[in-house]
């Protein structure tokens, strides 16, 4: 990156608490080579009164894949790649061993362009994985093990941005590379994400198996994933980056009213509790709030004043459902609460005559998607229509749904 990034300060504002390898499945066109891409957008859900998403546009690739164990290497497309995880001892030795602050200062130079050079290495493999995901040559299922390998490295590689810019902090006239490390710690957040870190962590064997939602449009791509109760998505668009302009907010109300415009139900509403703001020099900016649904982070460049990076977490049981589709059949009523692209939707089977919950085998476009428990289930909502199926005692009841498309009257509105 060309702007400098001097951390200019933290601002924690809390208020009060107020109660408050598979085939792919469900693929969208993929874009043809060479054709563009257009950025995401932070955009409204419709009549939904939650969080706004950062959204892909365009055309995308969706998919999805089942991270599970897999004892083989995580990755091939990052072969090559500097082993990070070894770099703090070698770092740590060559700072032990200079004799002079001006050996240190050199050290200090060396391994951060070193560094950065593996960084750019880890965005290359991403960048490869994607491109490859998108004209069909690797599954869903390969690319996230490609992003859970990133993810590890970039990870080690954080870690160590913290050891250099400890080491710089005590050493003088070395602001040049103080900067460099600063504008790393944006880079390598743009490559780590807890869905990516829990597919990792799968493929290790270290958690159970999990479905993941894959949407990919260029360098642009979302991850979604349910555990539990909690469904949890990752979002990231180097477009939204400009880091060869300057920053366009002229002051911190200025980034204040952007963010608000951008996410008002979290930002300004009675739900959020804590809303933590960070202020990097020179044009990146981080929130993070705390709200009744869940927990958002957004990272906005001040250049393009857009999000290029956003993680959510949300309560499957205390956000709205979205539009209902409705169908009874066989003596059994079937309700699918519709959601975004790789968003949650909601499957409830119930008895057509005494409302008792019922249960059955779950298909979506004709592939297994695990059952009903007391009448309900949670899925990741594909691409474009498709079929939610439920087979029960009584026979098959079958609903048809549809990706629900934002409002966009304005980027970053809400309603």
């Amino acid at each position: 990156m060309i702007r400098s990034l001097r951390l200019l300060c933290a601002l924690l504002v809390v208020v009060a608490l107020l109660p408050a390898s598979t085939p792919l499945v469900g693929s969208a066109a993929s874009d043809a080579p060479g054709t563009a891409t257009q950025p995401a957008q932070v955009q409204p859900l419709s009549e939904e009164n939650t969080t706004s998403v950062l959204l892909l546009t365009g055309e995308t690739t969706t998919g999805y894949a089942e991270s599970v164990v897999d004892i083989a290497p995580v990755v091939g497309a990052a072969r090559g790649v500097v082993g990070i995880d070894l770099r703090e001892r070698v770092v740590q030795n060559r700072l032990r061993d200079a004799s002079t602050v001006d050996r240190r200062r050199q050290v200090l130079r060396q391994e951060t362009e070193r560094l950065a050079e593996e960084v750019a290495d880890l965005q290359r493999a991403e960048e490869r994985a994607l491109a490859r995901y998108e004209r069909g040559e690797i599954s869903a299922e390969e690319l996230l093990r490609v992003l859970a390998t990133v993810d590890t490295e970039a990870r080690r590689a954080d870690e160590l941005v913290s050891l250099l810019q400890d080491e710089t902090s005590q050493v003088q006239f070395v602001s040049a590379t103080a900067d460099e490390l600063q504008s790393l710690q944006v880079e390598l957040a743009t490559l780590y994400g807890p869905v990516r870190a829990h597919a990792g962590q799968v493929f290790r064997g270290d958690e159970a198996p999990t479905r993941v939602h894959v949407t990919v449009s260029g360098e642009a791509v979302a991850l979604s994933m349910l555990r539990g109760d909690t469904y949890i998505r990752e979002a990231t668009d180097p477009a939204n980056l400009d880091d060869g302009a300057s920053d366009q907010f002229a002051s911190e109300g200025e980034v204040i009213d952007r963010i608000g415009t951008l996410y008002p139900w979290a930002w300004t509403s009675d739900t959020s509790s804590v809303r933590t703001y960070t202020n990097f020099e020179n044009g990146f900016y981080r929130i993070s709030v705390d709200h009744t649904h869940g927990q958002l982070t957004s990272y906005v460049d001040g250049s393009t004043q857009d999000v290029f990076r956003e993680i959510q977490y949300k309560s499957v049981s205390r956000m709205p459902n979205g539009r209902p589709v409705t169908v009874e059949e066989n003596g059994t009523t079937l309700r699918v609460n519709q959601s975004f692209v790789g968003g949650p939707i909601q499957v409830r089977t119930t008895d057509a005559t005494t409302g008792d919950a019922v249960d059955g085998a779950i298909s979506l476009d004709g592939e297994p998607a695990g059952r009903t428990v007391n009448g309900r289930a949670w899925l990741l909502g594909p691409a474009g229509q498709y079929e939610v199926t439920v087979a029960t005692d009584a026979g098959n009841v079958t609903a048809t749904g549809q990706a629900l498309q934002p409002d966009q009257p304005a980027q970053g509105s809400e309603q």
